[in-house]
């Protein structure tokens, strides 16, 4: 993939699965034993060949090819099995975006013995938010939200950018950037865009890996330090972003952020928020109530917010108006403007 290519060919949401599904992180967990991306990478073969190679029995082999193949993970042309788009992009360990290791050892799974204690207690003795918590468990996750959120962030770039304004010059303001995903998909599709990313200081040694493996050294600048606490600069910024960021900082701070980047932003300007979208009393859909349950077990404030929230709190400090796109993911793309 080269550095200005940022879409992939397939869903990177199917990638859920391996991570929610028991039968299929075992069965991907087996894969890598039998090393079948790499005895596949960039090779189509048989099933006697594979197992020829792998030394399994063809009744065993011809039952896991399958599955395998099911999974979306290989594909089948009569009697011989290839890699898929997903896999060779993935879980190739020669790919720049490999997350094998991470799909086979998800530490995000290991959070789910902590839930009843969460349950008891009302959270974890030190929630992700805090710089201490984010500069060890970001990193681990940085590369997978990066892929996962590729596909949607060229979605909402391009409901952000819009024909119209397609040369229109974006100063953007992305908070909580992580690997600067979302503003990325705006900078690689609009020439005209600046940005001010801002995270953690160890979180953004990742984020300017990104957007230099992207090009977009020129258009990046880079702001240190707690979201919530820092200083940030008057530069008539027109597009503030808040990609999956607010979730872990719940109500309050979430408001307070609302306030604070009230003032500065142009008149003209646009706040575009990202994240899990609950019905108001929390029954669906599914992905986003049970993330809530994440938000327990990970962070001491965090939670999932209605639409209908989100608009509350922003009227408070003066937008009045609000779009809705469908970006292809579990909830559309909220972009909240003042006239």
């Amino acid at each position: 993939m080269s550095k200005t290519s940022f879409e992939f060919p397939f869903n990177p949401l199917h990638l859920f699965t391996f991570i929610n599904d028991t039968r299929a992180n075992h069965i991907l967990k087996t894969a890598f034993q039998l090393h079948i991306f790499k005895i596949l990478n960039n090779h189509k073969m048989t099933l006697r060949e594979i197992a020829n190679i792998t030394g399994a029995s063809l009744r065993g082999l011809s039952f896991f090819l399958d599955g395998l193949t099911a999974l979306g993970l290989l594909e089948k042309d009569k009697e011989s099995y290839q890699l898929s788009s997903l896999s060779k992009e993935l879980l190739v360990e020669e790919s720049q975006d490999y997350i094998g290791d991470f799909l086979q050892d998800s530490f995000l799974n290991e959070d789910w013995k902590m839930l009843t204690e969460a349950v008891l207690k009302g959270g974890p003795p030190e929630g992700v938010e805090t710089q201490s918590k984010a500069e060890e468990f970001f990193p681990k996750l940085i590369r997978f939200l990066h892929i996962l959120h590729r596909n949607p962030a060229v979605k909402a770039a391009q409901a952000i950018i819009g024909e119209a304004t397609s040369s229109h010059t974006l100063e953007v303001l992305d908070i909580g950037c992580g690997s600067a995903v979302w503003s990325l998909a705006i900078a690689l599709a609009n020439k005209q865009t600046k940005v001010t990313a801002v995270d953690f200081p160890k979180v953004l040694a990742y984020t300017q890996a990104y957007v230099q493996r992207h090009g977009m050294e020129d258009r990046y600048e880079f702001l240190a330090g707690n979201i919530e606490e820092i200083e940030y600069p008057q530069k008539n910024f027109n597009l503030v972003i808040f990609g999956h960021i607010l979730h872990s900082e719940g109500e309050n701070k979430s408001r307070r952020l609302f306030k604070k980047i009230a003032k500065i932003i142009d008149t003209d300007g646009r706040i575009a928020i990202l994240e899990f979208l609950p019905n108001r009393q929390r029954t669906e859909p599914i992905e986003a109530v049970l993330f809530g349950l994440r938000m327990l077990v990970n962070t001491k404030e965090g939670g999932i917010y209605s639409a209908e929230e989100y608009e509350e709190w922003l009227r408070e400090v003066g937008f009045t108006k609000f779009s809705y796109y469908d970006i292809g993911y579990h909830s559309p793309l909220i972009v909240a403007a003042k006239k």
